[in-house]
């Protein structure tokens, strides 16, 4: 089946995107679930607020790019696979922007990456803080599961022989 690559540019992005994820994602699930020493916690914290506040211009900019790129396809492609890859990439998408907006939406604190780009406290509200501390958690795991699906769904399509992978290397 033959496949047209994404541009290096979009490549680029994604695979930017898929390290910020995925290490944002183990450093959180490490933090909530094995409560690590205070100055463990505290750095951890520093480095993702750091990591996700200087992605998050880049995750912009990926997204208006992939809003005015055209996707590349398979050739031979099911329109219902197509239509549901677009989904959940769509929804990956929403996903994301949903966890770094409320991550940034529910510090109590000035917030900076790598101690540049301070930004003041976003919200000074307690209720508001809290609430989207819970909307940021729970759009966390919901991301979770959908980082999951998308590579499992890579897994099975080249277990199928088709080489889905190479679109993104």
């Amino acid at each position: 089946m033959e496949t047209i690559k994404y541009n290096r540019t979009a490549r680029f992005l994604h695979w930017i995107s898929a390290a910020v994820i995925i290490w944002a994602t183990l450093a959180g699930f490490f933090m909530a679930t094995l409560e690590p020493q205070s100055a463990t916690r505290g750095f951890l914290s520093w480095l993702n607020v750091s990591v996700t506040t200087l992605f998050t211009p880049v995750f912009v900019f990926r997204v208006a790019y992939a809003s005015h790129k055209r996707k590349p396809m398979f050739l031979q492609m099911p329109a219902w696979q197509q239509t549901a890859a677009g989904a959940v990439h769509r929804l990956l998408y929403i996903l994301t922007g949903i966890v770094l907006a409320s991550g940034l939406l529910m510090m109590q604190h000035k917030i900076s990456g790598f101690g540049i780009a301070m930004l003041p406290n976003p919200l000074n509200s307690a209720y508001w803080n809290a609430f989207f501390y819970d909307l940021h958690r729970y759009s966390c795991m919901a991301l979770f599961l959908l980082v999951s699906l998308h590579v499992a769904a890579v897994i099975r399509h080249q277990r199928a022989g088709r080489n889905v992978l190479s679109r993104m290397i």
